[in-house]
């Protein structure tokens, strides 16, 4: 039965609740928060991690980092014993429940937006609560009270029980390379909103051959009343001209800027643009897919397999848990699928030399077996008599 701790002291609860900073994103506050983060002497991450947060609602972006994550969370894995490399099913399951995803998901975090810490708050439940970024600064191994405050706790050493390491303690996540590119990509929606409200209707001009201040203003009121079905009374000699936009195209401007920044976001993300926007053909897209799948969703499930083995099964054990990590080890599936029709060809070859248990073949292909067939007794050829047809 695992041991219960005491919630009040822990770090996340001494952490002062700020406000963050959510306003216009310019490449100015990019560089300086880049600079704060990199001082030498008094880094401080408050004001980039706000930039993450604000230009994290990115559609593009969030859809890339979700697929980039989905290739490691929907991962078989499994617990084994180091000696005899059996799985086993009972530790395993312990694994498959939701406080595992949502420390995996937080771990994955880490790779975007830099050095996180999760720490412990309940070892009953495995429940892991996420440090605030923009209050650790890895580089100092400190955790501010205040993020813009002088300080915090020092948590290198003490922590080994509660606390998980994710990441390098210098690093500031691949959002900080993609920042000025999120950052283009929103000023060019922005310009082309702004665009289409001044061009995007036609412009109403309206010519009268009264002079009359009152039928001048009756002619204005007209036009500022003019929708979709318009219907208007005009004073004698007024006419109306509705003149279109005729300037350059707009759509080559601002969606191909766009376009261009989408699948400059894409490429350091998934390893291709092809996933998830349309590619020119199938065996392209398929090669996008291989990157991701073979090279660097492997890559984060190497980072989490070394985080696991080497911070929380040692922390599961210390807390009761029935873990050992001197025989327990937590390896994802290696295995690799084939399709059912060379599943079956293979399995076929194998029945010549060997004897396959029916319940086996019926399990694995889904059909229902009843017992083995009888050979059919071939019928002796009787000798037909001469006189046989003859009266």
């Amino acid at each position: 039965m695992a041991k219960k701790s005491n919630s009040n002291n822990t770090v996340v609860t001494q952490i002062v609740n700020e406000f963050k900073d959510l306003n216009r994103a310019e490449i100015n506050k990019w560089r300086n928060a880049l600079a704060m983060a990199n001082d030498i002497t008094t880094p401080r991450n408050y004001i980039l991690q706000d930039l993450y947060d604000n230009l994290y609602m990115d559609g593009h972006l969030i859809s890339q980092i979700g697929l980039r994550k989905a290739a490691t969370t929907g991962y078989g894995f499994s617990i084994i014993d180091k000696k005899s490399s059996q799985i086993n099913q009972e530790k395993t399951e312990l694994f498959n429940s939701a406080w595992f995803y949502s420390l995996v998901d937080n771990v994955l975090d880490s790779i975007f937006k830099g050095y996180t810490l999760l720490e412990l708050v309940d070892p009953t439940k495995m429940e892991f609560s996420l440090i605030p970024r923009r209050n650790t600064i890895g580089r100092k191994q400190i955790v501010l009270f205040e993020a813009s405050g002088d300080k915090g706790i020092d948590i290198s050493k003490g922590f080994e029980n509660t606390i998980i390491h994710c990441g390098d303690k210098n690093d500031l996540g691949l959002l900080s390379n993609l920042c000025g590119l999120l950052i283009w990509k929103r000023n060019a929606q922005q310009s082309w909103a702004e665009f289409a409200e001044k061009f995007g209707m036609p412009l109403l001009t309206a010519t009268t051959t009264s002079s009359s201040p009152t039928d001048i203003a009756k002619v204005r009121t007209m036009l500022n009343a003019l929708g979709e079905a318009a219907r208007a009374v005009l004073p004698e000699g007024t006419s109306i001209d509705i003149k279109p936009f005729a300037g350059s195209d707009s759509y080559q401007v601002y969606d191909k800027q766009i376009e261009r920044i989408n699948g400059e976001l894409a490429k350091p993300i998934t390893g291709g643009t092809m996933i998830t926007d349309n590619g020119s053909s199938k065996s392209q897209s398929e090669v996008h897919e291989k990157n991701l799948d073979d090279k660097i969703a492997e890559s984060d499930r190497r980072m989490i397999q070394f985080i696991v083995n080497e911070q929380l099964l040692p922390i599961m054990q210390y807390w009761g848990w029935d873990i050992n990590p001197e025989n327990d080890k937590f390896l994802f599936d290696t295995s690799f699928e084939v399709s059912l029709t060379d599943h079956w060809n293979i399995v076929n070859q194998i029945l010549v030399k060997y004897d396959v248990p029916s319940e086996w073949i019926s399990k694995t292909f889904n059909v229902p077996i009843a017992g083995e067939k009888k050979p059919q007794k071939e019928e002796q050829n009787k000798p037909v008599a001469l006189t046989k047809g003859f009266r």
